[in-house]
């Protein structure tokens, strides 16, 4: 198996792997700092502490998952296709590129990881602002932050890559099908839960979940995308 041929071709831009997302997310950082110091300096530093709280749900980090989203899409968009022409196998090319899928999510769950404990112990780079230290990356420990942030990473470039495998198997048209029938889902389950009350509460009840109930939907969903995305690459077209 030609694992590792498939790993240097991906990681051979290093840029699109780890500068790119860095960079995006450091331009989200940067605006989130302005926002900080100007508060710093119109308050003179003072009654912060609700600002503080509020930017728990600030979804500025976000940012990140976009180019890593993206390297899910350019692995069959750009990828793909030079790998097959070089010879390596469908198989060879979905075990290489999960392998990079997957480290390179580890990478940047570290980064955030990392991050946030800074964030914490300089309650927000004193400044009273927060990047990393949000609810989407945890409000427990270190080591949740750090296996929360893993798979939301990881459901994304799955997500990405399946999305893009489909279009290269059926066309756009097949993507406008797919949201097409989310929204439509959607709305049906509004409907059913403005018509049935204990149905309402149900989905209610849901916000209240623990917090590895979260992690386990998460974790369906990576599964689910990254299985269609290696089913979907046996029939796709190289071009």
């Amino acid at each position: 198996m030609r694992i590792t041929s498939v790993v240097k071709l991906h990681t051979a831009n290093r840029f699109t792997v780890i500068g790119q997302p860095l960079m995006i997310a450091g331009f989200s950082f940067t605006v989130v700092l302005a926002i900080g110091i100007i508060a710093n300096i119109v308050t003179g530093g003072q009654d912060l502490v609700d600002m503080y709280q509020g930017m728990q749900w600030n979804g500025a980090i976000f940012a990140l998952l976009g180019p890593l989203m993206g390297l899910g899409v350019g692995a069959m968009t750009q990828y793909f296709p030079l790998a097959t022409g070089l010879g390596l196998t469908r198989n060879e090319f979905t075990r290489g590129t999960t392998l990079v899928f997957l480290g390179t999510a580890l990478g940047f769950a570290v980064f955030v990881t990392i991050g946030k404990l800074i964030e914490v112990a300089t309650r927000g780079w004193g400044l009273h602002i927060r990047f990393f230290n949000v609810v989407y990356t945890g409000t427990g420990p270190a080591w949740q932050t750090l296996v929360q942030t893993f798979i939301l990473i990881t459901a994304a470039i799955f997500v990405g890559a399946a999305l893009s495998t489909m279009v290269n198997r059926w066309g756009a048209f097949a993507l406008w099908i797919f949201f097409a029938v989310l929204v439509l889902l959607g709305l049906i389950v509004v409907m059913i839960a403005s018509l049935n009350d204990p149905f309402g509460e149900w989905l209610l009840s849901l916000l209240s979940a623990e917090w590895w109930q979260w992690m386990l939907v998460l974790a369906v969903v990576a599964v689910i995308a990254g299985g269609v995305w290696s089913v979907l690459v046996r029939r796709a077209q190289a071009r």
